[in-house]
C-alpha cells in the first residue's frame, strides 16, 4: 500500500490511493511542495558547488533496504552562503548524491540528481546517518538559481517556511490564515510522511492534542479546491494526508466531488477529539 509523498492533480483514483496509507518510503516523481521539502529536511542551505571530492564514498543508503548495502556516493563541496535550516558556523557542507555514470544495475533507481562545480541554489538534504555528509536524492533537492526563474520568491517561501517550523506554536495561532495553514501543512507533512522503511506495518504514535486541534483547525479554514496543481497546498489535499480510516469514523466517499463536503463535516464533529498520528521509527530488537 502507498502512503502520500507529493500531491498531484487530484483524481478519483489517486485520492483513493492517497488514503490507504503505506509501509514504504519512496522518492516522489512530481515536485513537492516548498513546504514539504523543508519539514522534511535536516538542513536548508543556499550555496555554490565549490568542488567535487575526487574519490567516490561507499555508504549504505539513506534508507536502510533489504539487499542493497552499499551505494557509491560522489560527495560536492557547497560553500555556504545562507544556512536556512543546519549548522549556523559551517562555512562549507559536504553533499552527497548517486552519480548516474556510477549507478547501474540496481542503484540506477538512486540516481536522481547530478551536481556540478558553481552550480548554485537552494538545497534540501538530509543527514546520513552513519557518515559526516548531507544527501540530495532527488532532482528536486536542489532549486537551481540558474534554472529556476522565480529563485528569489522560492527563497522567501524557504525562509518563510523555515521562520515558522521554528515557532510552530506561533504560526499556528498567527492572525495570517495563510501562516495558520501554511504552519498546519509543515507540520503534516513532518508527521505523515514515512521517513524509514518498515518491516511490517508503519509505526505511529499520537502528536500533542493540542497541536493536532490546530492543525485541524488550520485546514478547516483553508481552500478545499479539488483541481489543483502538483506544489499547491490545499485543505484537501492536507485532510487525505491524514490517512483516516473507518475507525476514525471517516467514510470515504466514492466521488471525487464529494470529498470537500464529507471531509469538513468529519472535521466539524472530530477536530476536537481526534489526534493525528505521526510517523515513528521501528523499535531496534535486542541482540
Amino acid at each position: 500500500m502507498l502512503h502520500p509523498l507529493a500531491i498531484r492533480p487530484i483524481l478519483p483514483a489517486f485520492v483513493q490511493l492517497l488514503a490507504t496509507g503505506m509501509a514504504w518510503a519512496v522518492v516522489p516523481v512530481t515536485k513537492p511542495p516548498v513546504a514539504q521539502r523543508v519539514a522534511l529536511a535536516d538542513c536548508v542551505v543556499v550555496g555554490k558547488v565549490k568542488a567535487l571530492e575526487a574519490q567516490l564514498v561507499e555508504a549504505a543508503p539513506l534508507l536502510k533496504i533489504r539487499g542493497v548495502d552499499k551505494l557509491p556516493y560522489q560527495v560536492a563541496v557547497v560553500q555556504v552562503e545562507s544556512m536556512i535550516i543546519g549548522p549556523k558556523d559551517l562555512k562549507e557542507v559536504r553533499i552527497a548524491y548517486v552519480p548516474p555514470q556510477s549507478a547501474k544495475g540496481a542503484f540506477r533507481r538512486f540516481a536522481q540528481v547530478e551536481l556540478s562545480v558553481d552550480q548554485e541554489g537552494c538545497f534540501f538534504v538530509r543527514k546520513h546517518p552513519d557518515d559526516s555528509f548531507y544527501v540530495a536524492q532527488a532532482s528536486y533537492d536542489l532549486t537551481d538559481k540558474a534554472k529556476e526563474k522565480d529563485f528569489a520568491k522560492e527563497l522567501q517561501t524557504v525562509k518563510r517556511c523555515a521562520r515558522l517550523l521554528q515557532n510552530p506554536s506561533a504560526g499556528l495561532k498567527a492572525k495570517d490564515a495563510a501562516d495558520r495553514q501554511l504552519t498546519a501543512a509543515i507540520l503534516l507533512y513532518g508527521y505523515r510522511t514515512p521517513t524509514v522503511v518498515y518491516t511490517g506495518k508503519p509505526k505511529t504514535e499520537p502528536i500533542d492534542a493540542e497541536q493536532s486541534r490546530l492543525i485541524l483547525a488550520a485546514i478547516a479554514e483553508g481552500d478545499w479546491s479539488v483541481e489543483v496543481g502538483p506544489a499547491q497546498i490545499t485543505s484537501l489535499s492536507l485532510f487525505v494526508r491524514l490517512g483516516l480510516r473507518e475507525e476514525d469514523g471517516w467514510v470515504q466517499p466514492r466521488k471525487l466531488e464529494d470529498w470537500p463536503a464529507a471531509a469538513q463535516k468529519w472535521l466539524q464533529k472530530h477536530a476536537s477529539s481526534y489526534r493525528i498520528q505521526k510517523y515513528v521509527p521501528e523499535e531496534k530488537s535486542p541482540n
